[in-house]
């Protein structure tokens, strides 16, 4: 339900972004402020939230950071200036990053090892599922202009709640973090000067992957309606509509990739997906998102391949290389530093699109070839790793 929450509002946000231009008046600079207050408020909750989940306990972290979430969403639904959006905005934002990495890592310690690498790409799945309610209920809502926006918030904020209220009366009697059952992961962390500088390198790495790959994913989340209604020329509706047709194609993937995590096949896969996802940046960059089918053919590559080569994959990758005790800490840390580069590049994405569209795109299409280089070499090491931890057994 984390990852349900924290997509949606993602999603929200930015649907929200041109109802708010026009009904506030605000210019490119504020958009892009409001944005960038979110998605930096992202990285600092994930930051804090990921070392207290290890610290504090992960339930209890989970548990405050949901009921922080409901607040911001709330603010956001009675937000009536540019100044209380940015209020709000930071506030759902905290929480949203918060209770990510608490989740993540509850979820790997108290699954079974067989299918810890599923159990976690499920995450990656009501993330997906997240988008899709929220993209839907932007399209429900879309005639009612700024008055729906403030429904679809208030819609977060009861979810946040009845997920709080269901999670205490489910778990009454398992509210206490249960002990890390596994032993070390599978890879060679422990046994050799070489082993420990070579899983060090793996660590950067996977940081580096998922910083530059968000950049690419966060600009798709948060401006997919902004760019079809303000480049595009599309209506509320029609791009809240074309949004919720592409969801569904990144659903299908993320259950896909749930079921191939803990195989070979992840591997396999990754380069078809690498090649979508940098040809989706390129469309989008040679035709500027004109025409408008030019547009829906590159959101769409780009649903087909991101679940194989984006978020799902990184969580997975920290849960087979991170011990059990510092997973939260590093996924909120590398969480903290992806948001933050996001919302210093979110800052400036709505000047970007209105100066040049395709200008933008271009240094979106580099983003994605640069993450996607950087996961084909993480891919090839865990490869290795692996097959030195069996010749050590």
């Amino acid at each position: 339900m984390a990852s349900l929450l924290d997509s949606a509002a993602i999603i929200t946000v930015g649907t929200a972004l041109p109802l708010w231009r026009s009904h506030l008046r605000l210019d490119d600079w504020t958009v892009g402020a409001i944005s960038a207050s979110f998605t930096f408020a992202l990285a600092v909750g994930a930051l804090l939230g990921g070392r207290a989940a290890d610290l504090l306990g992960r339930a209890r972290t989970f548990s405050a950071t949901v009921a922080f979430y409901a607040i911001g969403a709330g603010s956001l639904a009675l937000a009536q200036s540019a100044p209380a959006v940015v209020a709000g905005a930071i506030l759902l934002g905290a929480a949203a990053g918060a209770d990510l990495p608490a989740s993540i890592a509850l979820v790997a310690e108290r699954s079974p090892a067989p299918i810890r690498g599923r159990m976690v790409a499920s995450t990656q799945v009501m993330w997906g599922i997240g988008i899709l309610l929220a993209t839907f209920m932007g399209l429900t809502v879309s005639t009612f202009g700024v008055t729906g926006i403030r429904m679809a918030f208030v819609t977060l904020a009861l979810t946040a709640l009845g997920t709080l209220a269901a999670r205490r009366r489910v778990m009454r009697h398992a509210d206490q973090d249960l002990p890390a059952e596994e032993p070390a992961p599978p890879h060679p962390q422990h046994r050799t000067g070489h082993h420990r500088r070579a899983n060090r390198r793996l660590l950067a790495l996977i940081a580096v992957f998922y910083v530059v790959y968000t950049l690419v994913s966060n600009t798709f989340g948060s401006f997919r309606t902004y760019f079809l209604v303000v480049v595009g020329d599309a209506s509320q509706t029609t791009a809240t509509a074309i949004g919720f047709g592409i969801t569904i194609l990144g659903l299908s993937g993320s259950l896909i990739f749930a079921r191939i995590a803990d195989g070979p096949w992840r591997g396999r896969v990754f380069p078809l997906g690498a090649a979508s996802l940098v040809g989706a940046q390129v469309i989008l960059a040679i035709s500027g998102g004109e025409p408008l089918a030019a547009a829906i053919l590159a959101f769409a590559m780009y649903a087909l391949a991101f679940p194989y080569v984006g978020e799902g994959l990184y969580k997975v990758w920290s849960q087979e290389v991170i011990a059990s005790d510092l997973r939260a800490t590093f996924q909120g840390t590398t969480i903290a530093l992806a948001r933050t580069a996001a919302a210093a590049f979110a800052l400036v994405t709505p000047t970007l699109l209105s100066w040049s569209a395709s200008g933008l795109f271009w240094i979106l299409a580099g983003a994605a070839a640069v993450a996607s280089m950087i996961g084909w070499r993480i891919t090839r090491l865990m490869t290795e790793n692996l097959r030195d931890a069996e010749s050590v057994r």
